[in-house]
């Protein structure tokens, strides 16, 4: 991307979020934040910026995912518009003006969040604190707590002058700010807060090849390291990727902007299905208690009443002819379900009339038990609508169980 397309994109994404929502400036106690909202979505993405930006180097990021996502964006004490935090801006400071933000602008979960450099710090303590409300996490090429310490090992010399030189780009108000993160690297560990929830992750990694690099953390050894150190803390999660790019450097939002964009949708995608098989096992797990209860009548030979709790059960559910289907023929498949899994089969052809399969199916549960009779009525039943669905492969199932049953009629 030419800087010129890049200034042009940035300028529009700051432009879209201008128009999409106005600036609001939250109380969060004894100092005031600015935030914008916009968008809308099942899911609300929540960006943290690197040290001493504000919000606004997230816009060609944010245009994009407010089209499906509902955003959040903000910038911390002391950057942009908001009130420099009378406390120490410790990360424990930040952490709580997060949350109060969140509480003051009442935000619903569920939260993607999204930190740049030291605003992963930030995202990893609310997560670990709120994992109930954190559905996905995305790392853009984070700060990494042991990165001194490393650069050490590797380098006294060359990691010293590197604190040195960074500390000297550091404007004056952010100085303070800047020494108890320097305080965090010092300890080469975050303060304790908690084990990172296991949702779907994407980690941004930088390893941009410079000609004439100003710091040891960009030579090659020191990409190396860096690197190594988000190899080793992605490898804590399940489910997700570690991206890595030498096109950018460390503002990969800023320079590639389409890898941060299409790395929130895939967390977006990856959070949508874990709620989506957690959801269905929630069911299944109803379902199975429902259907134990419909034994025990059955047991006791209480027969409607194991019928009412079965059909009801798979109503309440909301699985499909499909899903309930494939469950009727679990149960067909253990002895000591037959019952329940006729139970199963009867909903289908009452609650789907048209569809031949639900009556075929259910003939070939009542032909394994042996109710001739009774399945063959489901079987004609099946033919005829399958003839006029032009259901080719329902019809030769059903017609051939049909010649099963008169076979076992001559023998008997």
């Amino acid at each position: 991307m030419t800087k010129r397309s890049f200034l042009l994109l940035f300028f529009l994404g700051n432009m879209a979020l201008a128009t999409a929502q106005q600036t609001k400036m939250i109380n969060v106690q004894d100092h005031s934040l600015e935030m914008v909202q916009a968008g809308t979505g099942a899911y609300t993405v929540i960006f943290e910026s690197g040290f001493g930006t504000d919000y606004k180097v997230w816009g060609p990021v944010a245009s994009e995912v407010m089209q499906s996502n509902q955003v959040m964006l903000y910038s911390r004490a002391g950057t942009g518009k908001s009130e420099p935090n009378p406390k120490p801006q410790t990360l424990e400071a930040a952490l709580q003006d997060l949350r109060t933000l969140i509480e003051q602008a009442k935000l619903q979960p569920p939260f993607i969040l999204v930190g740049h450099s030291y605003g992963a710090f930030i995202i990893r303590a609310y997560a670990a604190q709120h994992p109930d409300e954190v559905k996905g996490l995305v790392f853009v090429d984070p700060a990494q707590e042991k990165m001194m310490q490393e650069l050490k090992k590797a380098d006294p010399a060359k990691a010293l002058k590197d604190i040195e030189l960074q500390n000297s780009f550091v404007p004056a108000r952010f100085r303070q700010e800047n020494d108890l993160i320097n305080q965090i690297f010092d300890k080469g560990a975050l303060p304790d807060f908690g084990k990172l929830p296991q949702v779907p992750v994407v980690v941004l990694t930088s390893v941009q090849h410079r000609a004439n690099p100003e710091l040891f953390l960009h030579e090659p050894k020191g990409v190396a390291i860096w690197r190594n150190l988000h190899t080793e803390f992605f490898s804590q999660f399940t489910n997700g990727a570690h991206i890595v790019t030498a096109r950018s450097g460390h503002n990969i939002h800023r320079e590639e902007p389409e890898l941060v964009v299409n790395a929130i949708s895939q967390v977006v995608q990856a959070a949508t299905k874990e709620k989506q098989r957690q959801e269905h096992e929630a069911k299944m797990t109803t379902l199975e208690a429902n259907m134990m209860q419909a034994a025990t009548y059955l047991k006791t030979r209480k027969e409607p009443k194991a019928e009412e709790v079965v059909f009801e059960a798979l109503k309440n559910s909301g699985f499909n002819e499909r899903m309930i289907n494939t469950i009727a023929y679990q149960q067909l498949s253990n002895p000591n379900n037959l019952a329940l899994a006729l139970l199963t089969f009867k909903y289908n052809t009452i609650q789907y009339p048209q569809s031949a399969n639900a009556f075929d199916s259910y003939g070939e549960a009542l032909l394994k038990q042996g109710k001739l009779k009774q399945a063959e009525q489901q079987f004609l039943k099946a033919i005829d609508l399958a003839a006029t669905a032009n259901d080719s492969s329902t019809l030769k199932s059903s017609q051939k169980n049909i010649e099963k049953i008169n076979q076992l009629k001559k023998t008997k």
